[in-house]
């Protein structure tokens, strides 16, 4: 327990606290300096995030297959899916489904074949089952065994067929096979059955015909196995499954069911609405980055306060060399394609509201696409004697300033890093010797107290002699 100022009166706590709390001042100096400091490395944080969004939209611009792209219009989509790889052919096709890539499934119709769940077989044996008539896969069948162990075995041996148990009524069920692959060839297969030794005194029926009830008479056929079929521009087509890959190159078509008379039109086009797209998602990044850096170096006249980065030359610099790309002429195009501002994407006009801001106008782009896509691409990527695009300058620059050992955008973070460290440690250098000085403080008005104590005890023991011998005289 601390009794401070018992014998001097004064309230040793406070004063103690008085003093540490003028030489704390050097510790918010210290947090005042490191809350900037972590201001800043935050606003550059920010501005490189601005600038990666900038390089993730670049990346389609660069190369010339977004200016390829294409698109697939259908006068009925319901019936077919189509889709074209950039560089398709521009053209129109006719387009009739005649009929849908089925796979093959079987079951019984043999009531005589219904099992319960945990009935056996009481078959022993092997047969083969399959698709493919050189790779028939053997099932190895116990007497033990029920149709789920079976449809188990049949799963398990990779033969092209699935099996699985479905009820048909109360406590009956049958087993159903379907070919893993759609088309007339893979038809399910079910040979070479193959009894074994029955206990001596019985015999064994047929597993496949009699006791499944999948094969014969038998026999229930619930999907035929069968190829898609199609009319393409007049010729008759089949797959095995209900997509066309081979027909047209770099067109894709997937049938959804059949058209039945009905002749759906084909057209493949440039894909103009993406490209615009595109371009205008790029627009809107660098956009955002001028906004962004022109808020973080933002100055209050009337507060006379700055922003995180005011005054910061890198931030003049990327706000100047970003505005030069749109107006940049990029050599080896032609006079009519040397600039962005020439396909419709400019810096807006002084005095209106998007004055400072990059526009695209959509209309003069759409125009020039249509006309010369390919040049647009060489105006963006790389031309044909190697010159640099817009897109392509541009991401360098930001890969320069982005760069892992040397960007300028790294060694401000680094540096930045550094000085935060150093301040943390002096503020624990300060703190340490705060805790120093009160023990210091506390030991020494711990000492006056004392001190005080004993010339009180002097000053009581003379008083008490005077006093004695004033008595005494009396």
């Amino acid at each position: 327990m601390r009794l401070g100022g018992l014998i001097s009166g004064a309230d040793t706590e406070t004063l103690i606290s008085a003093l540490l709390e003028l030489e704390r001042v050097r510790i918010y100096r210290q947090e005042e300096k490191q809350e900037q400091l972590e201001a800043k490395q935050k606003a550059w944080r920010d501005v490189r995030s601005a600038l990666t969004n900038i390089q993730s939209k670049l990346d389609q611009l660069r190369f010339p297959t977004l200016f390829r792209s294409r698109k697939v219009e259908l006068s009925d989509n319901s019936v077919a899916t189509v889709t074209a790889d950039a560089g398709a052919a521009q053209t129109s096709y006719t387009l009739q489904v005649v009929k849908l890539a089925q796979s093959h499934v079987i079951t019984t119709q043999s009531e005589a074949a219904y099992k319960a769940a945990d009935e056996q077989l009481g078959w022993a044996g092997t047969f083969d089952i399959g698709t493919d008539p050189n790779a028939l896969k053997t099932i190895t069948v116990e007497e033990t065994d029920t149709l789920s162990s079976l449809a188990a075995k049949i799963n398990a041996a990779d033969s092209g067929v699935l099996a699985h148990v479905v009820m048909v009524s109360e406590g009956k069920f049958r087993l159903v096979l379907t070919a893993a692959k759609s088309g007339s060839a893979n038809v399910i297969r079910l040979e070479n059955e193959v009894p074994g030794q029955p206990p001596q005194g019985q015999t064994y029926g047929n597993l496949l015909e009699d006791i499944l009830g999948l094969t014969g008479a038998n026999q229930l056929v619930l999907s035929e196995a069968q190829d898609a079929e199609i009319i393409l521009n007049g010729e008759p087509y089949k797959s095995s499954t209900n997509t066309f890959d081979n027909i047209l190159p770099g067109i894709k078509i997937t049938v959804k069911k059949p058209s039945g008379d009905d002749v759906v039109s084909m057209t493949v086009s440039s894909d103009i609405d993406k490209i615009v797209q595109v371009v205008k998602d790029w627009v809107n990044a660098v956009n955002s980055l001028q906004d962004l850096l022109k808020k973080l170096s933002a100055y209050d006249v009337e507060k006379k306060t700055g922003a995180a980065l005011t005054g910061e030359s890198l931030v003049r610099s990327i706000q100047s060399r970003m505005r030069q790309f749109f107006s940049t002429e990029v050599a080896g195009m032609p006079a009519s394609m040397k600039m962005l501002s020439q396909i419709g994407v400019s810096t807006g006009a002084y005095g209106t509201a998007d004055f400072g801001k990059i526009v695209v106008d959509e209309e003069k782009l759409r125009e020039v696409l249509q006309r010369d896509p390919e040049g647009v691409a060489r105006l963006f990527g790389l031309n044909e004697d190697g010159q640099k695009g817009i897109a392509v300058q541009m991401n360098d620059y930001i890969k320069s300033l982005l760069d892992s050992q040397s960007g300028a955008l790294e060694v401000r973070d680094k540096s930045l890093s550094q000085q935060i460290d150093r301040i943390r440690d002096t503020i624990e250098r300060i703190e340490v010797q705060l805790e120093q000085r009160e023990k210091v403080l506390r030991l020494q008005f711990a000492r006056m107290e004392e001190a005080m104590a004993r010339l009180q005890g002097q000053g009581n023991y003379l008083a008490l002699m005077l006093l004695g011998r004033s008595q005494s005289q009396s």
